[in-house]
């Protein structure tokens, strides 16, 4: 009988690992075995001698909770993708492992919530899983190492603080930008705030430490510091023009491109993500006459760009010189730079900025210089036209990393109009 207990408990907490993503609930396998069979662990101790008689599934339950609680907070915690930006090293539908004693284990900023429920409240479309009256200030404990170029960065993303329920995976700001840009606004009926810890998260790749300076010139990444040892995974978008007939569908699935990231360019052919050998392998083709990299024109500023001001008509292959803000350096604050550094000090260190005249008031007072409080990053995904990335919303703040990405422990994608399909190549992989 214990033994069938234990089959079918095991069974359904593989089956909830999967359903909530996270694979912290497979450490309750250990509790089971010990509870059920072999019996050397007095999972009991807690319980006072009058209520010995409760049924041991509400023990597992409370132990289950208990080490989930404290492993997803301290130790690990799991991610699921749900972008392109870091393909091929991350595809949609993979569920990462993420270490929270790489970099330091951030304390909870929202202590009090419901485990696993990460927005919302189970069934429910808005109502917060956390009490939000419970806030505490970021702090993060000493890691096992520093964040080092190249790195692979889970993080909430800093946009995210307003978030509009339902679409959480637009950037309202960024849809707000793009209404201004066409005479109109944004409703913000379903508009809520969210602390730090709530806010969407995502991975990409650390390409800027604190005092890099960063720029982008015809999509090519220029730090002086920093010189990427794996370009291979670099894709960008290309024109591939066909002579009157067109790929197989085959092709594309062997270079594995899903549906949506196959743009027909309508006189001409596609419009493909690529990396370097999928290149070689298309300029092969029969069906292929020319093959070119899709690139915006210095020129052509990008409203969605950072820092979203005309006077810096930048856009995704064109941007900066900028440098990344570190903890305890004095800039300078003008009119010119001030759109660089107006979130970081408004949001993220919570100064009030206002003015009077030719002048600049930081807390009401005039300033002409600042300091700033802690340390940024600039990130970027490895799919570099189809990445939410730091040209698009600034710097990386550091009370925004959440850990380092170690595993694929499961991986499965929903194509529209398809099954879910399993992706048994990508699971146990190592992403760098």
């Amino acid at each position: 009988m214990r033994w069938f207990w234990f089959i079918s408990l095991s069974v359904l907490v593989g089956i909830l690992a999967i359903v909530f993503a996270q694979p912290l609930i497979l450490i309750s396998l250990l509790i089971l075995v010990d509870m059920l069979l072999t019996r050397k662990i007095n999972w009991f101790f807690w319980i006072p001698g009058r209520l010995k008689k409760i049924p041991n599934w509400i023990n597992l339950i409370i132990w289950l909770i208990f080490s989930v609680f404290i492993l997803r907070f301290f130790v690990f915690d799991s991610l699921a993708v749900l972008s392109p930006g870091m393909r091929p090293v991350l595809m949609n539908g993979d569920n990462v492992l993420i270490s929270k004693i790489h970099f330091g284990p951030r304390l909870p900023i929202t202590p009090i919530n419901i485990p696993l429920a990460h927005h919302y409240m189970p069934l429910t479309r808005c109502t917060p899983s956390y009490l939000k009256a419970v806030t505490l200030p970021p702090y993060r404990l000493n890691g096992l190492t520093m964040i080092n170029r190249g790195d692979l960065l889970a993080y909430n993303f800093p946009e995210g603080d307003s978030a509009i329920c339902g679409v959480e995976l637009i950037s309202y700001y960024a849809l707000k930008r793009k209404k201004e840009a066409e005479g109109d606004t944004v409703s913000k009926a379903f508009l809520k705030y969210r602390p730090i810890d709530r806010r969407e998260p995502e991975i990409s790749r650390c390409v800027g430490l604190p005092g890099d300076t960063i720029l982008i010139i015809e999509s090519a990444l220029s730090n002086g510091n920093y010189r990427d040892q794996q370009r291979a995974r670099i894709s960008y978008d290309y024109l591939v023009e066909v002579n009157n007939r067109q790929i197989p569908g085959d092709v594309f699935t062997r270079l594995e491109l899903t549906q949506s990231e196959v743009g027909i360019h309508p006189g001409l052919g596609y419009l493909l993500p690529l990396l370097p050998e999928q290149i070689i392998e298309l300029r092969q083709r029969p069906e292929v006459s020319a093959l070119t990299r899709n690139l915006i024109e210095p020129s052509k500023g990008d409203y969605n760009i950072f820092p979203h001001q005309a006077e810096f008509p930048w856009n995704r292959d064109n941007f900066g010189p900028v440098i990344v803000p570190r903890r305890g350096d004095l800039i300078k604050i003008t009119r010119t730079n001030l759109p660089f550094y107006r979130r970081v000090i408004e949001v993220y260190e919570k100064n009030t900025i206002t003015f009077q005249g030719d002048s600049i008031l930081i807390n009401g007072w005039p300033s002409s210089s600042y300091v700033f409080k802690q340390n940024y990053y600039f990130v970027m995904g490895d799919n570099r036209h189809h990445s939410r990335d730091s040209r698009h919303w600034g710097f990386l703040p550091e009370d925004h990393i959440i850990g380092k990405p170690l595993l694929i422990w499961f991986s499965a994608y929903k194509s529209p109009g398809r099954t879910l399909t399993v992706h048994w190549n990508r699971i146990l992989k190592f992403p760098s």
